[in-house]
């Protein structure tokens, strides 16, 4: 994007920068002169100590230097803190500046100060200081003198809009939490409220520092912390999707400090509250990396001995990320489900809920690829390992072998073995180059990889469909792109590609369909279209039994105008399915009927879902007892009464 200014306005923007730059030299000019002063004292000072009172000293302690010129000592270190700070030093013993201790630096005679209330010069102008500065080794935590008007200073800095005052209250609350956790239980609500905001700061250094803070807030308020773990889970989750990956990776280490410091049911809740239904892939993969942890402190037993709800919850959350279009995602959901799986706990909930269609195809997949789920590193890690390998392995097998020009038996086969050989290594090279235009951080480069992914589909379709999971791992991200015109644009080639693909998009329906309903609820008229045409355009070219599931199995995870959609499309299904496969209607529609009719209350509205559903939901009855006529009301017999009654209102209010 180009943005023009004007003459007028760029000489303005000039002569405040030259304004603002000759302010800060001439205060640096009367810094120098005043450290110059300073300095010269302190040579004087020096001179008249005796050097062997300096020898006998220094070696014991490091305690800062009085006025008199001696070195004091501090013999207690059994203050925590106290015992990092002498760490801390230690560390830096070879560093150019000593914390509490004024250097000279010969060159230019300009000395450095650093206190517990100011940032050391070095972390502020440096990038070795940049990085230390969020792990808090270059800054020295020492104890407040009076730690009450600590507090008030570091939320007012926090309040302030200069991002300098902003560290600095950052910094002291950190040094509050270390040295002095009492006295921030009183206004913890508070001090977590303002650090939490200041996670989402424009500003990545003051985001990077207040990710870290909120790491020193968990590991010493521990279960203190209960109250705020929601918010503060649901910020940091959001920012593992950041452009930026040291905010990814900052935030990701924070949930992990989280998990282990809160009580593990309320880290639980917060992580399905605030990542498992997130738009973006990301999110969903980390919060389902933390939630199984969680899950594996909680264990198995107890998850499983709460009530019904709450069991019946938990596993369609879990079905839920099991069946995500990230391969991470889907990983850490299969591992949550064996946990319950291996449980004898888990046969008792199977017998007294009907487990749904979805549960039952994870379970089997489970079941089925039981050794993969007992790894510990997720698909992605072990695929670029095993990419590494066969690379290695396939470029050792494209050199000539010696055995084979000694044998003439084997002469003849050598064109064909290398032929399958080098197409076997450019398809490689296809789906490496593929992947990176489809994952580049730049948007325009984003837009490229769709567009070759659609050159491919109408060029050489069978290379698509034979790599169809491995692809669609990566364009899955570009359907729920950040950027709209990404979005649009992935939607809208999706759509001229099923009809090429048609039958090799079938192990991709079910991650394809949740991808593409969560952009129905989308406010941009152009992304929601494109959505609305992907749905018809797999309908008129796709397995109609097969996205009857699909779609029957995103009601229960879907709101507002998306949910709509949804069902009006269940209710074109019902009419194409039945006449071939009526147990398939059966099994996987009429839970839907029954949940809508369950829930629905007198004006026809789902409580905690937006919009009106009533008509759909009539829609969708009318559509299954034109199918099925008299047969609906008797499976609509083990239903309760108020389900059989608004079921007969409804057909009765369609037949008048």
């Amino acid at each position: 994007i180009h943005v023009t200014i004007s003459k007028s306005a760029q000489e303005k923007m000039r002569q405040k920068q030259m304004k603002e730059m000759e302010l800060l030299r001439s205060e640096r000019e009367k810094e120098r002169e005043r450290e110059k002063e300073r300095s010269l004292q302190l040579h004087e000072q020096l001179q008249n100590i005796d050097p062997g009172v300096i020898a006998q000293e220094v070696p014991t302690g490091f305690g800062p230097l009085n006025t008199s010129g001696i070195i004091s000592i501090t013999p207690n270190v059994s203050n925590p803190c106290r015992a990092s700070v002498g760490i801390a030093l230690k560390k830096r013993v070879n560093r150019p500046s000593l914390p509490s201790i004024p250097i000279i630096n010969h060159d230019s005679s300009f000395m450095r100060h650093s206190s517990a209330n100011s940032l050391p010069a070095n972390t502020l102008d440096s990038p070795e200081g940049e990085e230390e500065s969020e792990s808090g080794e270059a800054l020295e935590m020492r104890p407040f003198s009076h730690p009450e008007q600590g507090l008030l200073d570091a939320l007012k800095w926090l309040n302030s809009n200069d991002w300098s005052l902003k560290e600095k209250g950052l910094f002291s609350i950190k040094c509050l939490a270390t040295c002095h956790s009492e006295v921030l239980l009183c206004r913890l609500h508070d001090v977590s409220l303002a650090v939490t905001k200041e996670v989402s700061n424009l500003r990545s250094k003051v985001s990077r520092f207040a990710i870290s803070t909120l790491d020193e807030l968990f590991r010493t308020m521990k279960k203190h912390m209960d109250q705020e773990v929601e918010e503060i889970t649901r910020v940091l989750l959001h920012k593992t999707g950041d452009s930026s990956e040291f905010i990814q990776k900052a935030a990701d280490r924070s949930l992990g400090v989280m998990v282990g410091s809160v009580t593990p049911m309320r880290a639980m809740a917060a992580l399905m509250a605030g990542g498992v239904n997130h738009r973006n892939p990301p999110v969903r993969k980390c919060a389902a990396e933390h939630l199984l942890t969680v899950m594996e402190q909680i264990g198995a037993e107890k998850l499983l001995s709460g009530t019904r709800d709450n069991t019946e919850l938990l596993v369609q959350t879990l079905v839920k990320l099991a069946q995500d279009c990230n391969q991470d995602t889907r990983f850490y959901g299969r591992k949550m489900l064996n946990l319950l799986m291996t449980h004898p706990k888990f046969d008792g909930y199977l017998k007294q809920s009907l487990p749904s269609h979805n549960l039952r195809d994870v379970m089997a997949t489970i079941k089925q690829k039981g050794m993969e789920d007992n790894v510990s590193e997720p698909p992605s890690a072990k695929g670029r390992r095993e990419s590494r390998n066969s690379s290695l392995t396939t470029s050792q097998d494209s050199l000539p072998s010696n055995e084979g020009s000694r044998s003439d038996i084997l002469a003849p086969a050598q064109p064909v073995v290398r032929r399958s050989s080098l197409r076997s290594v450019e398809a490689m090279e296809q789906l490496k180059e593929l992947n990176k235009l489809l994952m580049a951080k730049e948007f325009q480069t984003r837009m490229e990889g769709v567009t070759l992914l659609v050159e491919h589909c109408k060029n050489n379709p069978q290379f698509i469909s034979a790599n169809i999971v491995q692809i669609f791992d990566a364009f899955a991200l570009r359907l729920q792109d950040s950027n709209k015109k990404v979005n649009q644009h992935a939607l809208e080639s999706v759509a001229s590609m099923i009809p090429i693909l048609k039958d090799g998009l079938h192990p991709v329906v079910v991650s394809m369909v949740t991808v593409v309903t969560d952009n129905l609820n989308s406010k941009n008229s152009g992304i929601y279209t494109a959505a609305v045409r992907v749905l018809d355009t797999m309908i008129a070219n796709l397995d109609n039994a097969l996205l009857l599931q699909a779609f029957a199995s995103r009601v229960h995870f879907i709101s507002g105008r998306a949910m709509q959609d949804i069902t009006g499309h269940l209710s074109a299904l019902v009419a194409s399915v039945y006449p071939q496969k009526p147990s398939a209607v059966e099994r996987h529609t009429l839970p839907v009927l029954w949940y809508f009719l369950n829930n629905m209350i007198g004006n026809g509205v789902l409580p905690g879902r937006s919009g009106n559903v009533r008509t759909v939901v009539c829609k969708l009855a009318k559509s299954l007892y034109k199918e099925m006529g008299r047969s609906l009301e008797d499976h609509a017999s083990s239903q309760p009464q108020h389900v059989i009654k608004s079921l007969r209102y409804l057909l009765d209010m369609e037949l008048q």
